[in-house]
């Protein structure tokens, strides 16, 4: 079921789009075809898949919001983390995902950024829907990520956003906030599709900084550690 999600959540599977058939599912993910079976059953429950209405009678997807309760926490994620280590992972983000920007905007196709630009509409459109609204605005990183065409950059950037999924709330926490965060990946978007190096790091970093700075006043804390250059926006 998560490989299916996942793949919900990187866009890479939309509205309308047809699963293959149970055999070729399992063959797929490489488990058992009861494996998927279940998996199918609870994807049904949540509201994500109709059974039986696809071509040949396969699943069909007919939402892209995933209820909070299917997602799985394990027991090492159960708490959420400590500002240090909040911090620590911000750091992390803010050192890798600009140059994934970057790659993205030398290899995105028009669909890439179509589909960035669709993410930006849902997100204006779920303002009342908060677990909608957090969902539409890491599709967005999610598009950008796929886009770079690296799966080990794309699988360290899923991680980091992994281990801030606990306060990920934080970004959208009150209106101005959330202006903020459609206003971001507007200039985001346009840095990409005009292709500048320095111009999309200056944009992302000023997108991360942006929730680094909500997220320290909401902890009351700020990082201690200084930040290197290597790491701020150039500002040629």
């Amino acid at each position: 079921m998560n490989q299916i999600l996942d793949r919900i959540k990187s866009g890479e599977l939309r509205e309308g789009d047809v699963l293959p058939g149970e055999r070729t599912l399992a063959a797929q993910m490489d488990v058992s075809r009861p494996t998927v079976s279940s998996a199918l059953a609870q994807l049904v429950k949540a509201g994500i898949l109709r059974t039986g209405h696809g071509r040949g009678g396969n699943s069909e997807i007919v939402s892209i919001w995933i209820p909070a309760w299917l997602e799985e926490r394990g027991p090492d994620n159960a708490d959420e983390p400590g500002a240090e280590a909040i911090f620590r992972v911000l750091e992390a983000r803010k050192a890798v995902e600009p140059r994934v920007a970057q790659l993205a905007a030398l290899r995105a196709t028009d669909t890439h950024f179509q589909a960035m630009q669709n993410s930006i509409e849902l997100l204006r459109q779920q303002r009342d829907d908060l677990n909608k609204a957090e969902q539409a605005e890491i599709l967005f990183h999610r598009i950008m990520w796929r886009a770079a065409d690296n799966p080990p950059l794309e699988r360290m950037m899923k991680d980091l956003a992994r281990e801030l999924s606990p306060i990920r709330d934080m970004m959208l926490r009150t209106p101005e906030d959330y202006a903020a965060a459609i206003e971001l990946h507007e200039r985001t978007l346009v840095a990409l599709k005009r292709g500048h190096p320095d111009d999309i790091e200056r944009e992302m970093v000023h997108h991360l900084e942006h929730f680094e700075a909500i997220v320290a006043d909401v902890l009351q804390r700020t990082p201690h550690r200084r930040v290197p250059d290597f790491m701020l926006p150039s500002l040629s």
